[in-house]
């Protein structure tokens, strides 16, 4: 009997120790609602009442967080849906331009190679002169354009009515950059040639271009040399 009696107490005594020091009470484990972490049932019911008031206002804030994040997300969502439907259009309207100027390059290559094609000279046969090289479809498609072929050759062709068979005559194909004042000539005449700006009422264009050696727009002289704008 008395050795039951002390092995009652030697049991006792320490669970007796152990619940007057607390070592019963279960400690929370930290978490952060934040970061989506949260507590197991067996967790949340070994809480305390304090810990658990705690955890219910912790849930509650983490709550009211989400709700402000989650308007903040559906306005920066309908941001962004209005931005991609303003870059869609761009986008539609970029594409149509690229087309557009993918046609326009292919047409002006294919212009390109038929003029780089097209003689730059021309040897006069019998009977020719220079309307009727003018005229043709290789040349300029156009007699009344004779005048461009005597003015690119005025130190072979003085007078335009005096041509003679073979001839080599230069055939401009670009549009100048420079024009040699000859003898009759004024600055609207000049601006009139068809491959200046085939325009005589765009002369203020060479007057400007050319203060540095015209004072007077009535008063120019030849061989004078006029940059031509472009």
């Amino acid at each position: 009997m008395y050795r039951k009696n002390i092995v009652l107490l030697l049991i006792v005594i320490p669970l007796v120790l152990m619940l007057g020091a607390g070592c019963s009470r279960h400690k929370a484990r930290p978490i952060e609602i934040s970061q989506g972490e949260y507590y197991e049932d067996e967790e949340y019911q070994k809480l305390s009442k304090k810990d658990r008031e705690a955890h219910c206002i912790a849930l509650a804030e983490g709550l009211e967080d989400l709700k402000v994040r989650s308007e903040e997300a559906e306005t920066e969502l309908t941001e962004n849906k209005e931005g991609i439907k303003n870059f869609t259009k761009e986008l539609r309207d970029a594409e149509r331009q690229y087309s557009t100027l993918s046609t326009q390059i292919t047409e002006l290559t294919r212009q390109k190679e038929e003029l780089e094609a097209l003689p730059k000279s021309w040897v006069l046969q019998y009977g020719e002169c220079l309307w009727i090289v003018a005229g043709y479809e290789e040349i300029y498609g156009d007699p009344l354009k004779w005048p461009r072929l005597w003015r690119g050759n005025k130190m072979l062709v003085e007078d335009p009515d005096w041509v003679l068979a073979g001839w080599e005559l230069k055939v401009p194909r670009t549009w100048p950059k420079r024009h040699m004042v000859v003898q009759d000539e004024w600055l609207a005449k000049i601006a009139g040639y068809w491959e200046v700006y085939d325009n005589y009422k765009e002369w203020p264009l060479l007057f400007e271009a050319n203060k540095d050696r015209i004072q007077d727009p009535d008063l120019i002289f030849p061989e004078q040399e006029l940059v031509v704008p472009r």
